[in-house]
């Protein structure tokens, strides 16, 4: 009677776990996918749609699941990142919508990373934004396309300014 329970139960997990991936992918639609962020998607056309500041929610299809947080901060033509280990800066442009660094490259702080994950997170980050990757927009969702083939894409989520108290 007991192992029929913890079957019972095994397949119940499982039955969640099925249900739950099926929602994820539906919601982010899987790896270069033309609806990663789950319909109603718009090409990003000027630095404008990107003005604020964004925080990665999705790594389904990163290189790696985070290892820390990854923040994105536009205003104006400025860039700002944040990889979890090491901050840059530098200055972007959007070209057939696309993010393109200006030719003098991001300017990257160099502290040493305790944590492999999250050296090897800081490496695929930067090497995204050098890839001039494809950008698109769903309500508060901004994608960054890259790799060949476009096999990945991370997922941000704007945030949402706060009022002073």
């Amino acid at each position: 009677m007991r192992s029929k329970r913890v079957v019972a139960a095994a397949v119940a997990a499982t039955v969640t776990v099925l249900v739950l991936t099926v929602i994820v992918a539906t919601r982010w639609g899987g790896p270069a996918g033309d609806d990663a962020l789950g319909g109603d998607q718009t090409p990003v056309r000027s630095l404008d749609q990107l003005a604020g500041r964004w925080t990665a929610v999705n790594d389904t299809t990163t290189p790696a699941p985070f290892a820390a947080p990854i923040v994105l901060a536009v205003d104006g033509d400025l860039l700002q990142v944040s990889t979890g280990c090491n901050s840059g800066s530098g200055t972007v442009a959007v070209e057939d919508s696309r993010l393109v660094i200006a030719d003098t490259g991001l300017a990257v702080t160099e502290m040493g990373c305790l944590d492999p994950a999250v050296t090897a997170q800081e490496g695929w980050v930067l090497d995204m934004l050098a890839a001039r990757p494809r950008l698109e927009t769903a309500g508060p969702y901004l994608a960054l396309h890259w790799g060949p083939g476009e096999r990945f894409w991370l997922g941000l989520e704007r945030e949402t300014p706060t009022a002073a108290p």
